[in-house]
C-alpha cells in the first residue's frame, strides 16, 4: 500500500488505482484495551459514499450512492482518506455497468481489509426519500451525449422553435473542481425558465463540460446562468447548484431573473 495519505496534500487521482487504498491493522488499538480479553464483541462498519462516479461505454458521467459493511474482525480498516481518493479514481474509468463498479470495489476493498467485504451501489431513483420524493421537473441524465468537452463550451446550447412555459430540468452528474485543492465538487443542477425549449441532450452537454473546469460554486453557477441567458435567450429563468456536502457545509447557489428570497430555496436532496 502506499504511504498514509492523512495530513498530506493529495492530488486527485487521474485513473483507477487501487493502490491508493491504506490499510491500517485493527490489532494496535485493540491490544491496548485488552478487548479480546475482557469482552465478548460482534459487529461491523457501516459507511455511506455519496460521490462515486466513473464512465459508461460512451464515456458519459454515471453516479451512484455506495453501501460498505466492513466485518469488524477483519484484519485491518481502510484510512478514510485514501478510500475518498480511491473512490475517485473511478471518475475517469469506463466500465460496462454497476455491477462492474461493485465487483471491483468489492475485491479491492477485501483485498486490504483482508475480509469479505459487502458493497451495495443505489442509482438515486432507488433511494427513497421523503425529500427527494418533493422534486419536481424531468430528469436529463437519461440523454444521451456524444462526448463531453474538456471545458465549458456555451456553444453546445442547442433550443428549438418550440416555446415552453416554466419547464423545470434538473441534473445530478454535475462536476467542477475545487480551484484551491483541485478536488472534485459534485452538484445537482435545476433550471425552471420560459422560451425557446432548450434541447436537454444538449444542456447536459454543457453541464458535463465544466466536468474537469476549476471554479468557485458561485462562478460555475453564474458562468451557467450568464451562458443559458445569452445563448438561450429565456425570457425568465432561474438556475440552481445545490453542492454536495464538504466539511459538514453544503453550499448552494440560485442564479435568477427575478428576485430570489430566502424562503424560495429548494429542499436539501439525498446526498446533501
Amino acid at each position: 500500500m502506499s504511504d498514509n495519505p492523512l495530513g498530506e496534500k493529495t492530488e486527485l487521482p487521474l485513473r483507477y488505482d487501487p493502490d491508493i487504498l491504506y490499510s491500517i491493522p485493527r490489532w494496535p488499538a485493540r491490544s491496548l484495551l485488552d478487548i479480546d480479553k475482557k469482552i465478548l464483541m460482534y459487529g461491523l462498519d457501516h459507511w455511506h459514499a455519496y460521490e462515486l462516479s466513473w464512465l459508461d461505454d460512451r464515456g458519459k458521467p454515471q453516479i451512484a450512492m455506495a453501501e460498505f459493511f466492513f466485518n469488524s474482525e477483519s484484519e485491518n480498516i481502510i484510512e478514510s482518506k485514501s478510500l475518498k481518493l480511491y473512490l475517485n479514481s473511478y471518475n475517469k474509468e469506463q466500465l460496462t455497468d454497476s455491477n462492474a463498479v461493485r465487483e471491483r470495489i468489492v475485491s479491492d476493498l477485501s483485498a486490504v481489509s483482508c475480509s469479505e467485504v459487502k458493497v451495495e451501489l443505489y442509482s438515486l431513483r432507488d433511494v427513497a426519500d421523503s425529500v427527494s420524493a418533493t422534486r419536481i421537473g424531468k430528469s436529463i441524465d437519461a440523454e444521451i451525449i456524444e462526448s463531453i468537452a474538456s471545458e465549458p463550451d456555451e456553444s453546445l446550447l442547442k433550443v428549438e422553435e418550440e416555446v415552453v412555459f416554466d419547464e423545470e430540468l434538473h441534473s445530478d452528474l454535475f462536476r467542477s473542481k475545487c480551484p484551491v485543492t483541485g478536488q472534485p465538487d459534485w452538484a445537482s443542477f435545476d433550471i425552471q425558465y420560459t422560451g425557446s425549449r432548450i434541447l436537454p441532450a444538449s444542456l447536459l452537454s454543457y453541464l458535463c463540460s465544466y466536468h474537469d473546469h476549476h471554479g468557485y460554486h458561485e462562478e460555475c453557477a453564474e458562468r451557467i446562468y450568464r451562458d443559458i441567458v445569452l445563448r438561450c435567450r429565456p425570457t425568465e429563468v432561474r438556475i440552481s447548484l445545490n453542492f454536495l456536502r464538504r466539511g459538514g457545509i453544503d453550499i448552494n447557489v440560485y442564479r435568477s431573473t427575478q428576485p430570489v428570497t430566502s424562503d424560495s430555496v429548494n429542499p436539501r436532496l439525498i446526498r446533501q
